[in-house]
Parts: C-alpha cells; structure tokens; sequence
C-alpha cells in the first residue's frame, strides 16, 4: 500500500501509511523552499508520481485531495492495475476553507468519489454527502507519530507560560485575531509558526512584544516545539476540520485550546474550547494557564481516548484497501516510539 500527496509535509501521509504497513511518498518538486509556478509543480509532480506508481505497483493506493489532478492520475492507474484506491479529501476539496480551485472541480471529485474504493473525511457531514454521492466515506483521524509524551513544567509563580500557536496562515485561520489575542494576554509568550511570505501584510510589525514568529520550521524542529510549549494554541474557521495540530497536540499529552465547534467539542473533549475572536482566545489561553494542573492530568485520559477512535478508524480504512498485514497499532498505554 502507498500514500501519495502533493505538498511539502509529509506528516499525515507518512504516520497513516506507516499504521497500514505502506509506504508514503510527499512530493514537492523541485522542493519546498524553491516553489515554480503551480502548473509547472503540478507536472513534474505527475511525472514523479507515474515513475513510483510503476517502480513499486502497489496492490492498494491512498492519495491526498486536493488536487484533484492527483486523485484522477491515481484512479487511472488504479483501474488499470484493478487496485482500490482511496481519496483522502480534505475539507477544501468540498469548496470550503477558501478553496476556490475546489470548488470548480466538485463534479469531478462526485465522479471519481462513486469509482474509488472509499473516500476518507473529517466527520460525518462528509460521510452523507459522499453518501449522497454514490460513493463510501470513511472518517479517519491523525494516526499517533513518534510524539513522546511530556507533561512538562509546573507553571509556579514568575514562570512565563509557552504558547504554541500553530498556524500556516491558511484561509480558515483566525491568524489575525490570535496575534491580537496576545496583546490581551501579555503575561503569556506566544510562539507561531508558518512561512513568513504567507504572513498577512502588517500583522508581524503591528504583533504585541510577546509574539515571536518563528517561521517554516522542519518536522523534528516542529516536534520540539511542541513538546516544549505549556500550551498548544490549534484555531479554525471551519467547523468540519479536523485539526492535525490538535491531534498532534493530544498525542503529546499538551494542554489544548481549540477553536469552539461541535466537532472539536467531540473529538477533544478535554480540551480549552475557544471562540474565536481576540478577546476570547486571550480569556481561553488564560484559562488553560490558570487551570493547566487540572487540566494536564487529563492529559493521558485525553490520549487513550484519540487512540482508542484511531484503532477503530484504521481497522475500518484497512478492510476497504484490503490490507491484512499492518503491523498491530502501538499499546494503548505504551509511549510513542523516541
């Protein structure tokens, strides 16, 4: 089995394909930090995917969506080689989370939808419309990583709390009020990741002195970070998304605020839920730090639970991709590998 995306990280393809025992492949030609004109990514990046469809001809085939260019390469060759294949579409390939592009393209994402295998999604709004489509929508989560588990430092008195605001400056991003967020709570430090050319114009000149931007940062960086931070900080606008942030955030056994939808209440119910205005997000971080003893010692509770629904969510995906030999899920109570 392989996972194919097109994009620079590679964290959801690689842990999912790793769960099932496949092999994930993050394209990004020429490479992330040297970004060409998108139609000129789009066909080197088919090029590449042609080239490993032929050298490893998988038996099962998962590929992200968006693009919805990549999906029809994939059910090509799928139906080709008479192999299920998956879409794992994300909230944007419906037209939302400002995805403009998608939208356009929602007849064929219907079309491919009812000839895939199944199509994975982050609740069961997408479910029914996938339903209503003729197609099977499965709902699949983050699977855990390699997080260790940390519960961090006690937050006595004269400590500065860490606040990790993980952000890629995307559309469905409250960006700019979370940044206002921490002039409301100047006793905390914010940090926030993302590429400073998605930064909105003005927002880092007119950042409170405790906001420091670090940046696009790799994956092992990322992960330090998030096992430092006191308190992960993991908003959108959209309410069927499903937060990788905040799964990784769980997964490590952080203190957690989300964003206040009905979805995150359910899928992280231990965590800080926030509106998602600056005053607000300044009252939730606040309270995560007033409350973060408490709230730490659901950390673990927190963690069996996202486990628990990722065991039950993969036997699911397993079954329809026909994998029988992945590799049994990591103990419930077990710490992620270092």
């Amino acid at each position: 089995m392989i996972f194919i995306s097109w994009g620079a990280v590679a964290g959801r393809s690689s842990e999912l394909a790793e769960a099932l025992g496949g092999h994930a492949f993050a394209l990004f030609p020429p490479r992330e930090d040297r970004r060409p004109p998108v139609l000129v990514r789009y066909l080197l990046s088919s090029i590449a995917t042609l080239a490993i469809l032929l050298r490893t001809d998988p038996r099962a085939i998962i590929v992200t969506n968006p693009p919805i260019l990549l999906a029809y390469l994939a059910w090509c060759w799928s139906g080709l080689r008479r192999i299920p294949l998956v879409l794992d579409s994300h909230p944007g390939s419906f037209g939302k989370q400002g995805d403009a592009v998608s939208a356009w393209f929602i007849p064929v994402h219907r079309w491919l939808a009812r000839r895939a295998a199944g199509v994975i999604v982050t609740d069961s709004t997408w479910v029914t419309e996938v339903q209503q489509w003729g197609g099977r929508g499965l709902v699949v989560h983050e699977a855990p990583g390699p997080w260790i588990c940390s519960h961090g430092r006690v937050l006595e008195p004269g400590i500065r709390p860490k606040v990790l605001f993980v952000s890629r400056f995307a559309g469905d991003e409250p960006v700019v009020e979370a940044i206002e967020a921490a002039a409301w709570a100047s006793g905390v430090d914010f940090l926030v990741t993302g590429r400073l050319e998605d930064l909105p114009a003005g927002l880092r000149e007119a950042a409170s002195p405790n906001v420091s931007f670090v940046g696009y940062v790799p994956e092992e960086q990322y992960r330090r970070l998030v096992e430092e931070a006191d308190v992960v900080l993991a908003l959108t606008t959209e309410p069927t998304s499903a937060m990788r942030a905040a799964c990784e955030a769980v997964y490590a056994a952080k203190v957690l605020v989300v964003s206040d939808w009905s979805l995150d209440r359910e899928l992280f119910p231990y965590a800080v839920h926030t509106a998602n205005d600056a005053r607000s997000i300044a009252a939730s971080v606040e309270s995560a730090v007033t409350n973060h003893e408490e709230l730490q010692s659901h950390a673990g509770q927190a963690r069996r639970l996202q486990l628990e629904r990722f065991g039950s969510q993969l036997a699911g995906l397993a079954t329809v991709l026909g994998v029988t030999d992945a590799p049994p899920r990591r103990p419930e109570g077990g710490s992620p590998r270092p």
